[in-house]
């Protein structure tokens, strides 16, 4: 139980951490050795209901570990595998489960969905605030001040960079450039990945929301109403990393109903999540440097789940791949975007005529629009967008063609 005195910040923190250390140790960071001490990002969403009669202030609904994802090579076009395992992403898609399920069937009293006059969709209580914690700075723009002061930039020849988009940069690269979009770090002579950074991702909740293209079509947009960071917290780059961008980018647009440039208050935690990276290396004096390394796994776990997921390469850890076909369901993480997609389409029947998870998401017009508010942006413009090759999967994991599309 948090003391009274303590920050909001913290107990936010607290009570994501205590719902991590409550799960089981599957899929979490381990000692590999005397010498070696794995390490993680650890991100959740944490409800508060600041109705006076609540019996209890704040629940974390979602959370989620990780630090990988997959470059463009090791993509797969069914749907069954999740392409970025950064911590807020994986704590955000684990996020939009929690949400369905609310919508289906709802698991906590008073409810979190209400409607609203003059609209069919469902609105987040407004006595309800949401709030993302991250246990160390989203990479990506937010974080590139406190990492150039750490002297962690990359230092490897142009040359040698494989360029991806102009006005995209590749991780830990050109880090005098300020307010730009980064795809998720790798080395610069890897395969790049297609995933924007997490910086970039967060931004654009500000703009869409945290409920993705899929619930947009069922409820309203729902937008933080804060981001607490742990380590590597720089007030002004978090700032103009997430707010500040889609400020500019939208200044002088007119957006659908419902929809704004929301300014998410930012707040520095001081509780300290005892896997990472920081923690690791001041508590282990005798591991040298390289010996603190990044788990290759990650977690997901979302309020009402029997247990946590353990993820490896983005499946189910433990999972054979089938390398030419799609997953068996019982093995599709919840949080893919087949199961996302399945999912949905139990909430909202009335789809079945769209065949893909791609069309599935273009219906949401409103959605859609804002998206491309920002993409006619300087901000926004150069963002990488998911080949749609990778989203032309049905509900059952089958690829379509075009040619099955247009029937």
């Amino acid at each position: 139980m948090a003391a009274a005195d303590t920050s909001l910040a913290d107990q936010i923190a607290q009570c994501v951490i205590d719902s991590y250390r409550a799960l089981p140790k599957r899929g979490k960071p381990t000692s590999k050795g005397p010498d070696k001490e794995e390490w993680t990002v650890l991100a959740g969403f944490v409800i508060e209901d600041t109705r006076p009669e609540a019996s209890q202030r704040l629940t974390c609904v979602a959370l989620g570990t990780g630090l990988k994802c997959l470059h463009s090579k090791q993509l797969r076009p069914f749907g069954d595998t999740v392409h970025d395992s950064h911590a807020e992403v994986v704590a955000r898609r684990a996020l939009v489960v929690y949400l369905m399920n609310q919508l289906h069937q709802p698991q906590t009293m008073p409810p979190v969905f209400g409607t609203h006059s003059g609209s069919a969709k469902h609105r987040l209580d407004s006595q309800l605030l949401l709030h993302l914690y991250t246990s160390q700075c989203p990479c990506g723009d937010a974080s590139v001040d406190s990492l150039k002061t750490a002297e962690d930039e990359d230092e490897e020849p142009q040359l040698k960079r494989r360029r991806v988009n102009d006005g995209v940069i590749r991780g830990h690269q050109d880090f005098a450039s300020l307010g730009t979009l980064r795809l998720k770090p790798g080395r610069a002579d890897s395969i790049p990945t297609l995933s924007m950074s997490c910086s970039d991702k967060i931004a654009r909740w500000n703009a869409v929301g945290v409920q993705g293209s899929l619930l947009a079509q069922l409820i309203d947009p729902i937008y933080l109403s804060s981001i607490v960071v742990g380590d590597l917290f720089n007030q002004q780059s978090i700032d103009r990393a997430l707010n500040q961008r889609v400020a500019r980018a939208l200044a002088d647009k007119r957006l659908p109903s419902g929809f704004r440039a929301t300014q998410c208050t930012i707040e520095q935690a001081t509780v300290v999540f005892e896997r990472s990276q920081t923690a690791m290396k001041a508590n282990n004096a005798s591991v040298s440097e390289d010996g603190v390394v990044t788990a290759d796994s990650s977690i997901y776990w979302f309020l009402g789940a029997a247990s946590s997921v353990a993820l490896v390469n983005g499946q189910r850890q433990g999972a054979k791949v089938r390398r030419d076909a799609c997953q068996t369901k019982k093995l599709w993480p919840d949080i893919c975007k087949l199961a996302l997609f399945h999912k949905y389409r139990e909430l909202f029947p009335q789809s079945q005529e769209v065949s893909t998870y791609r069309q599935e998401k273009d219906r949401a017009a409103e959605y859609q629009a804002v998206k491309a508010c920002l993409a006619e942006s300087p901000e926004f413009g150069a963002w990488v967008r998911c080949p749609e090759e990778y989203e032309s999967f049905d509900t059952a994991g089958c690829v379509q063609t075009a040619a099955e599309d247009s029937r």
